[in-house]
């Protein structure tokens, strides 16, 4: 892997936007106050830079952080080189010979059995697919994250659920702490700290970004209490792995939007267990203190699991074709709107997960049977992915 440069928090120097102002007050260097010319640019704040000489490959970085109990690496989900420089960062830990587990945000905690007995050899990539739910409670196309998994796999490392059950913070998110069960708010921790103002804020300005909760009127409370609850339990998830395995270290992969600052998972774990820990984050905002370092990869083209170009309903255990994009290949074979998927290639079809796992062991090019239910007649269709 080609060496990555990254930025420590301590020489990170934050760049400012130039700000075109109609005209703005400023005092010069003899105290007095001056009116700018309209519309010439100004800095808001003390402009700074980015000291070029700190900037180091990842593999010095690697060397330096292998004291660390818990090392946090950030992604953006579909992005591929996110996933290979987090899969770096848990290889040349493994080479240390020190007992490694990886914790998770794409799996939820329910769904710990299934991942064990995958890594232990006791069931099937399929079954491990099937059985955690992956398709339908994370969604991002496994080809991202199969490396990672595939060495843990290899080598056994063992792999932590991180993830609440996305129906609980669903739920959180549209009516708030106060709607849950009994037996649902028993799945959260019973100590959960709402008083980061900061991230708060930060937090807000996300909220605000987000047009469909202002649409469905989804108040701030609910969505930044489901934003809590989130980080509270993946952070209860680490601490109790740990507690539990005292002599593991441990390798955290979560959307840097949970790690930025420290504020969403790391401070949270700090809090329950004082481990030290190191934060690493992926293309992320360059500023001060946002982590303690900043990768940059080379872009990676993306590998992606072939598709059958059709929009779909769930419903019922029946898999409904609702439209199509441009240029779809199924329409051009035939498909059309109201068809029910029954199967592909023989391997029945009663969820949209279904569909995306039968099309993950698929290559582009490949051609596959669909066999439909159009009103009351099956008909099949040879589709070229």
């Amino acid at each position: 892997m080609q060496s990555v440069p990254f930025c420590r928090p301590g020489s990170v120097i934050l760049l400012l936007w130039l700000w075109m102002v109609p005209a703005l007050a400023y005092t010069d260097a003899r105290g007095e106050e001056r009116e700018k010319p309209k519309g010439e640019p100004f800095l808001a704040e003390q402009t700074m830079v980015i000291a070029t000489a700190t900037l180091q490959p990842l593999t010095t970085i690697l060397n330096t952080i292998e004291d660390q109990k818990i090392v946090y690496v950030g992604e953006v989900h579909d992005n591929f080189a996110h996933h290979a420089v987090q899969l770096a960062v848990i290889k040349s830990l493994y080479a240390r010979e020190k007992k490694l587990a990886i914790g998770m945000e794409m799996f939820q905690r329910p769904f710990q059995p299934a991942i064990d007995a995958y890594i232990a050899g006791a069931i099937s990539e399929r079954e491990f697919l099937q059985q955690t739910e992956y398709f339908s409670r994370w969604g991002f196309d496994f080809r991202l994250y199969k490396p990672i998994l595939d060495f843990a796999h290899a080598e056994r490392i063992p792999v932590v659920a991180l993830n609440v059950r996305k129906e609980i913070v669903k739920k959180i998110s549209n009516q708030g702490l106060e709607s849950l069960s009994e037996a649902e708010r028993a799945e959260l921790p019973a100590e959960m700290d709402f008083s980061d103002n900061t991230y708060r804020e930060r937090l807000y300005q996300v909220y605000q970004r987000h047009r469909e909760f202002q649409e469905e009127e989804k108040p701030f409370t609910h969505f930044y209490q489901s934003q809590i609850a989130w980080d509270e339990s993946m952070a209860q998830a680490i601490a109790d792995f740990l507690a539990q395995h005292p002599d593991y270290q441990m390798v955290v992969l979560a959307g840097n939007g949970h790690l930025v600052y420290g504020s969403g998972i790391p401070q949270r774990v700090f809090r329950r267990t004082g481990y030290p820990y190191v934060v690493i984050l992926n293309e992320a905002e360059v500023a001060q203190d946002v982590a303690d370092y900043i990768v940059f990869p080379q872009p990676m083209e993306s590998p992606s699991s072939p598709k059958l170009m059709v929009f779909l309903r769930e419903e019922e255990g029946r898999v409904m074709i609702t439209g199509f994009p441009q240029e779809s290949v199924s329409q051009k074979a035939g498909l059309a709107v109201g068809d029910v998927i029954l199967a592909l290639d023989n391997v029945p079809i009663r969820t949209i997960a279904d569909v995306r796992l039968d099309l993950l062991y698929r290559q582009k090019g490949d051609t596959v049977t669909v066999r439909v239910l159009r009103e009351e007649t099956e008909m099949e269709f040879q589709v070229s992915l």
